[in-house]
């Protein structure tokens, strides 16, 4: 892992904004730094968790478009692993082609080592099973998820060590559905205020979707004509909203 180390090392010595606010003392005793949950939570996004991860993301995504592409064990794992469409298209959307150029070659070449002619209809099978499972690695989202694995533990550590944290939490407005499950699968890291944690996260979670159908619903009963001259307000951008609830934030 130590690739995935010097990934998430760099991420947090680049990010010199979170480390002048936030300073490294704050985290050194959580999986990973506190700045990012600290900048996100109070913002009233739809999933704060969601803003992390975009981050972190580009982050990552940034460092393949910079100095990754010229460290060997970098293009090592690109050359294994390689990157998903969505990836992909975040690094031909970056300002580095030639970065992704270097890198699509190295990629290329591993993957026409599977490209053979098949013996027979056997083997054949064998060379499409190889080629599709080929296809489904993406080392971007292996160091996304080992690095958002931290922030779920620490999200509970910190509710169970910080005394402000469980109103900053409270008054979030909840989450998406799948960081609203990994918060809960990682709960037992609030250590002995699990039990608190968990009914905060719960609670939270279904103040939060009730909100969100009320303001469909309004967005719906607005197409009445006996509510027309009422304002839309909140659920002018519900439908897009409800979008970040069910699947989580879209990024390119």
């Amino acid at each position: 892992f130590a690739l995935i180390v010097n990934i998430l090392l760099n991420f947090y010595e680049r990010n010199d904004k979170i480390k002048e606010k936030f300073p490294a003392e704050v985290a050194m005793h959580y999986h990973i730094s506190t700045g990012l949950i600290l900048q996100e939570f109070p913002k009233g996004s739809e999933c704060p968790v969601c803003e992390i991860r975009a981050i972190v993301e580009k982050q990552i995504v940034d460092q393949f478009l910079n100095e990754a592409v010229m460290v060997d064990n970098y293009r090592d794992k690109v050359n294994k692993r390689g990157f998903c469409a969505h990836h992909y298209d975040m690094l031909l959307a970056g300002n580095s082609k030639l970065g992704v150029a270097l890198q699509a070659i190295t990629r290329m070449k591993a993957l026409a080592g599977n490209v053979t002619v098949p013996k027979n209809a056997k083997d054949a099978a064998r060379q499409a099973d190889a080629i599709d499972k080929a296809g489904e690695t993406c080392l971007i989202c292996d160091l996304i998820d080992f690095n958002m694995q931290r922030y779920y533990k620490t999200i509970a550590q910190m509710y169970g060590n910080e005394r402000e944290f469980p109103a900053m939490l409270a008054g979030t407005k909840g989450f998406c559905f799948h960081h609203y499950a990994e918060l809960l699968r990682n709960a037992k890291e609030a250590g002995g205020k699990v039990k608190d944690y968990i009914r905060a996260l719960a609670e939270t979670e279904e103040k939060n979707l009730s909100r969100m159908n009320g303001e469909l619903q309004w967005f719906c009963d607005k197409h009445d004509y006996r509510n027309r001259e009422k304002p839309l307000g909140a659920s002018a951008d519900a439908l897009p909203r409800s979008r970040t609830k069910f699947y989580g934030k879209k990024t390119i």
